[in-house]
């Protein structure tokens, strides 16, 4: 039985629906059988953020991640090259990275210790040596792709992926018109903040894609700091990405800050990244489950940055993606419902949450023709 026969998907019924401006079918936002696809169809086959440069700047850092469906390790080696791999030993698959580390001299499982150096090569099996077969040579850590792109860590799953600048010219094309080129040698970091979110990563996107609903939810604390009136936002949907530039709000009230530029850029698939004034953050989305999302972020301050004001924006940000969790959370909880079968968007608002299903949806035809 074909994938699409046995998801039930009708391709021709879910391309007119979104030629018409509808969702994709909402049993897409609940269904395990359609989240253990995407899992394949999107996620395993695409460049993801992985972690701020930050975490890996120096030889011996080591970070830890799940991507998709796979547990990552990262590492800088001794001669300060980068390396990625699934965080499986390959003795018995146990974890060999279990917290992110500095000064790491191997990754040492610790079920049977078979440790491994920093460029994932098999360093010591313990009483393997002598055994019928057994080649160190040929039981390294499995890799990944690993490359850096700015003050950002990205990977992709296959270790014969195309590079992330390959993959996403348009991208480093529009990143070079807007001077986005962040020295990571000039921001500190600032916070770290995890959210585990009860909905479905699809949510998650057709919330931070659109404005629309800014001044509803967010009233005092996004919508406070910026103009979030359409007519003064610019918006360019592209290639696998989108970016946003705001206004400052000329007259804040609930928090009394303002910026003065704004730039972002959100790729496809979880990536969210932000530039204002001295503040640059960072957030990976990766999904857990059919109505289980989580969301990382990282915040920086720009060297020379007031703390009270780097503090003002962190909890303008912190309270804005907190109402957001608490919204997508209703929606995910409704649509399980299964009485509604399609969302209808409001194009001239919501052309951005339109864009990224489009590419959702690219990606599940090519698997299912596969």
């Amino acid at each position: 039985m074909s994938a699409r026969n046995a998801l039930d998907i009708d391709v021709a019924e879910i391309d007119q629906r979104l030629a018409d401006n509808y969702s994709l079918p909402t049993r897409f936002y609940w269904d395990p059988e359609i989240f253990a696809f995407e899992q394949e169809a999107i996620f395993a086959k695409s460049w993801q953020f992985f972690a701020p440069i930050h975490k890996l700047s120096e030889p011996g850092d080591v970070a830890m991640r799940q991507v998709g469906k796979y547990p990552i390790v990262v590492t800088r080696d001794r001669a300060g090259k980068l390396h990625g791999f699934l965080n499986i030993c390959r003795h018995r698959g146990y974890t060999v990275a279990e917290r992110d580390q500095s000064k790491c001299l191997r990754l040492v499982c610790r079920y049977h210790t078979w440790s491994y150096n920093l460029d994932g090569s098999l360093a010591n099996a313990p009483d393997a040596d002598g055994e019928a077969g057994f080649d160190k040579n040929k039981l390294g850590l499995v890799p990944v792709s690993v490359e850096e792109w700015g003050p950002m860590v990205m990977v992709h799953p296959d270790s014969n992926a195309h590079s992330f600048r390959e993959t996403y010219p348009v991208l480093m094309q529009a990143a070079d018109a807007v001077g986005f080129a962040p020295d990571p040698a000039r921001y500190t970091q600032a916070r770290e903040i995890e959210y585990e979110i009860d909905t479905n990563w699809k949510l998650w996107y057709d919330n931070g894609t659109e404005c629309y609903h800014c001044p509803n939810i967010h009233g005092s604390s996004f919508g406070d700091a910026f103009n979030v009136a359409p007519e003064d936002t610019t918006i360019r949907l592209d290639e696998q990405f989108s970016s946003y530039t705001f206004k400052g709000n000329a007259n804040p009230k609930a928090n009394g800050l303002t910026a003065e530029n704004y730039i972002s850029f959100q790729v496809f698939p979880g990536l969210v990244v932000v530039m204002h004034d001295d503040i640059l953050h960072m957030t990976a989305m990766t999904p857990l489950g059919p109505g289980k999302t989580r969301h990382s972020t990282w915040y920086f301050a720009e060297e020379g940055a007031d703390p009270a004001r780097v503090e003002g924006w962190i909890k303008i940000w912190h309270d804005t993606y907190s109402e957001d969790n608490v919204a997508t959370g209703i929606q995910y909880e409704n649509l399980r419902s299964a009485g509604q079968p399609y969302n209808r968007y409001v194009p001239s608002r919501e052309a951005a949450a339109q864009h990224f299903n489009a590419m959702i949806w690219d990606d599940y035809k090519t698997a299912l023709a596969a």
